[in-house]
């Protein structure tokens, strides 16, 4: 019953905890803070949430609505922190940094001028927050205030501004979500720098907020960026630094100690005893880092055991170990600092055996592991019905699965990469993780606590780059543990066979000269032949590829004429019927006498434009099949509209809707050939709605210039082409209908036609996208061709 009583008191406690802070957000800044299905969410809600873990504090984050309202929730004392900007108004009191942004300007696509030529620019911001530094650049400017980003790109695009300014990747994430990336882009040589901080009222909250930052390992805030920024040049934790700020007490601290370090001999590549009796490895060069920001005074002692070394700690015989995990029992006489890095603890196999994804696979094999090894320690606990065979030694472990004599062998994954290269274990490989990591920190006695503090400054002050340099060292050390008499014979045997070779040649080369002479005259006679029926090949060979060319013509047009009756006979379907209507009506009142001559005239001008708009109807077709040859610059605007006016009626009935962006830009080619190319992928795009009947139906035609070539791009939302027939769909008479269908060379004509006739590329691929809110996957075809200046 006692029991009972203590779990519900702490059930109460957990869940009737006061929030410690408030957070306030702007809903619209994705990706770094959105509102998403009523949740927060982004990078900057991802990284206030590891900050509470970190100093167990109970957050709540509060939506402003707008961007200038969540930072006016801090002024009025509604909330205690704004989310992350910099400090620009007198108010505001900013914590140290944690991340940097990148600002700069962006404009609609087609434009090309240049800021500095422009005067008096009309820019458009969101919110004040960079109103300074546009006046600053731009004294003369006008500055328009939006709330969101709908607001600013709709001015944008309605010519309203010439400019918007506000962070480059909030930007972008938002346009490619609206399917707005082609819209705008960015003018990368005016990007500047912003360091984002935490926004308060007062400096006590403010190093409330410095002091537990500190305590975040800065490898999980770069795995938390790299959840939100997948370009890997954009992300900023990869070179973070905080600068090295320590108190007088701090400096006091280290001023008037000496430092007592215990080092293990032989844990490698961690740390062990050179033979100069220096302390060498991963951690080691990394605790030469920290001496070097830090300025210590230190004493080494190197033990045999790691239970001498923790022992040390626990007699405050050492005052730190430099590379060493964090556990309850160890937290009893000791202090950690924050984790400086983290490696999987990883599982070697033989080369042949397959990619190993956690450790639950193998749970039922044969698997070594080092005795009360750190690895050890770990797994045990978390999987303790597991049965191991224990080893005393990481090579006795490993000779274990070269001699198959046990399936697997686990530890951390640096050590495992180091002794598979010392000691030369060519058949074996790293082929998996178990799905747990460990963590190192630094060690320390626990009447020392300020000395953790400064260790954590201290490993914030070291960017994961220069983490990650020392570790690629120690992955790819090389090893030569031994003389290797087996290479010297070997090497030995070649260089006598080169030789036996060298004198050999030396003897036939005077027999080979006097034969090379007899077979060059043959050959040459031989070849003399084959020249004088060469010509007449050639021309045979080119007769036959000339013809063929001929025949896909011909097939190509026969296919593409297939399609015109079919258009035909959709845009002639209507007037006919109104032809048999008005004609059938008249005849009735005729014979009932009913029909006056106004009616009578009426019922003319209706057939009389029926029939118009029947013969205009040919005329278009007509000209469609024409056989001019003739090379003209022409709008690129002018053959698209005209394939879609012919086959308007087809995708009327099939409720395909077409939208289609214009960009006046003139190419050079074969004007009717070029209506052929649209015409065949956007009847391949109506044939792949076919059986899509619960979705809307789009394509969609985008137009785009790119350095001096037009970008054409067609794409539909009808589910995309198979992966494994997609580098097939050009090559001629291959088709995805049935064969009463498609004749499968509409699209090796229309590659011919933009290859050879228009000097331009085409390509296709699958893509996903959002439009409307909805998710959408298609075929994307992409031409490239050259602008006529």
């Amino acid at each position: 019953m006692k029991i009972l009583v203590i779990i519900f008191l702490l059930f109460l406690n957990i869940y009737s905890k006061d929030v410690d802070f408030k957070i306030s957000y702007d809903p619209n800044y994705a990706p770094f803070s959105y509102n998403q299905d009523g949740k927060e969410a982004g990078l900057y809600i991802d990284i206030w949430k590891l900050w509470a873990k970190y100093n167990n504090y109970t957050i709540e984050f509060v939506d402003g609505n707008l961007w200038e309202n969540a930072i006016n929730l801090v002024k009025e004392g509604k909330v205690d922190f704004f989310i992350g900007t910099n400090s620009f108004e007198d108010w505001m009191v900013s914590s140290d940094f944690f991340y940097e942004t990148k600002s700069t300007f962006f404009t609609l696509t087609k434009n090309n001028f240049l800021i500095e030529m422009k005067e008096h620019l009309k820019i458009g911001l969101i919110g004040n927050d960079y109103k300074d530094i546009i006046l600053n650049k731009f004294p003369d400017s006008n500055i328009i205030i939006y709330n969101d980003y709908v607001e600013s790109i709709n001015a944008l695009r309605n010519n309203q501004i010439d400019l918007i300014y506000d962070d480059k990747l909030a930007i972008e994430y938002f346009s490619v979500q609206n399917n707005l990336f082609h819209l705008i882009k960015p003018l990368d040589n005016l990007i500047t720098k912003v360091k984002t901080q935490a926004i308060t009222t007062n400096k006590e909250k403010a190093e409330i907020f410095n002091k537990g930052f500190i305590k975040i390992p800065t490898i999980e805030l770069l795995n938390l960026e790299k959840k939100w920024i997948l370009n890997e040049n954009e992300q900023y934790y990869q070179n973070f630094k905080q600068p090295l700020k320590l108190t007088d007490e701090e400096l006091n601290f280290i001023k008037n100690n000496i430092i007592k370090v215990s080092i293990s001999n032989s844990w490698e590549p961690f740390t062990f005893k050179s033979k100069n009796s220096d302390p060498i490895g991963i951690s080691s060069e990394y605790w030469k880092l920290i001496l070097n920001k830090l300025n210590l005074k230190t004493k080494n002692e190197f033990y045999e055991t790691f239970s001498q070394q923790l022992n040390s700690i626990k007699d405050k015989k050492s005052d730190l170990i430099f590379s060493v995990g964090e556990t309850p029992q160890r937290k009893e006489y000791a202090t950690f600092s924050k984790e400086y890095a983290s490696f999987p603890i990883s599982i070697v196999t033989k080369k042949d055996e397959n990619f190993i994804e956690n450790i639950s696979i193998i749970k039922n094999k044969k698997i070594a592991i080092g005795n009360n090894f750190t690895a050890h320690n770990i797994l045990k606990n978390k999987f303790p019905n597991m049965n191991f065979i224990l080893v005393n030694s990481i090579k006795e472990g490993l000779t274990l699965v070269s001699k198959g004599k046990a399936y697997a062998f686990i530890d951390i994954q640096p050590v495992l990469f180091y002794n598979i290269a010392k000691y030369n274990f060519d058949n074996l490989k790293i082929s998996g993780n178990t799905g747990l990591n460990f963590s190192l920190k630094f060690m320390i006695r626990d009447d020392y606590p300020i000395l953790e503090s400064i260790l954590n400054k201290a490993i914030s002050s070291i960017s994961i780059n220069e983490l990650n340099s020392i570790i690629n060292k120690w992955h790819n050390v090389q090893f030569q543990t031994s003389f290797n008499y087996d290479i010297f014979w070997k090497m030995v045997l070649v260089i006598l066979l080169i030789s036996l070779a060298f004198i050999y040649r030396n003897l036939t080369l005077k027999n080979i000269n006097r034969t090379l002479k007899t077979k060059v005259e043959e050959k040459t006679k031989q070849l003399n032949e084959i020249n004088k029926n060469l010509e007449l090949l050639v021309e045979k060979k080119s007769r036959e590829l000339i013809q063929k060319e001929n025949i896909l013509n011909h097939q190509s047009k026969m296919a593409a004429m297939g399609e015109m009756i079919e258009n035909i006979a959709h845009q002639w379907r209507q007037p006919l019927s109104v032809i048999s209507t008005v004609a059938t009506a008249a005849k009735l009142k005729k014979d009932l006498k009913m029909l006056d001559d106004k009616e009578f005239y009426e019922t003319m001008d209706i057939i009389n434009n029926s029939s118009q708009h029947l013969s205009n109807t040919i005329d278009d077709f007509r000209n469609f099949f024409s056989n001019d040859k003739e090379v003209s610059s022409f709008n690129i605007n002018t053959p698209i509209d005209k394939v879609i006016y012919l086959i308007n009626s087809k995708l009327k009935n099939r409720n395909i809707q077409v939208i289609k962006s214009s960009l006046e830009i003139n190419i050079l080619g074969l004007e009717n050939e070029f209506i052929q190319v649209i015409l065949n992928i956007i009847n391949n795009s109506i044939d792949a709605f076919e059986d899509k009947n619960d979705i809307e139906k789009y394509i969609f035609i985008n137009i785009y210039k790119e350095n001096s070539n037009v970008i054409l791009t067609i794409k539909d939302n009808a589910g995309g082409i198979k992966e494994e027939i997609i580098d097939r769909i050009f090559e001629p008479y291959f088709t995805t209908k049935h064969r009463s269908q498609g004749t499968g060379i509409g699209l090796y004509m229309s590659i011919e036609i933009i290859k050879k006739h228009m000097n331009g590329e085409i390509f296709v691929s699958n893509k996903e996208y959002i439009y409307n809110n909805i998710k959408c996957k298609g075929a994307e075809f992409k031409i490239k061709l050259p602008i006529n200046e």
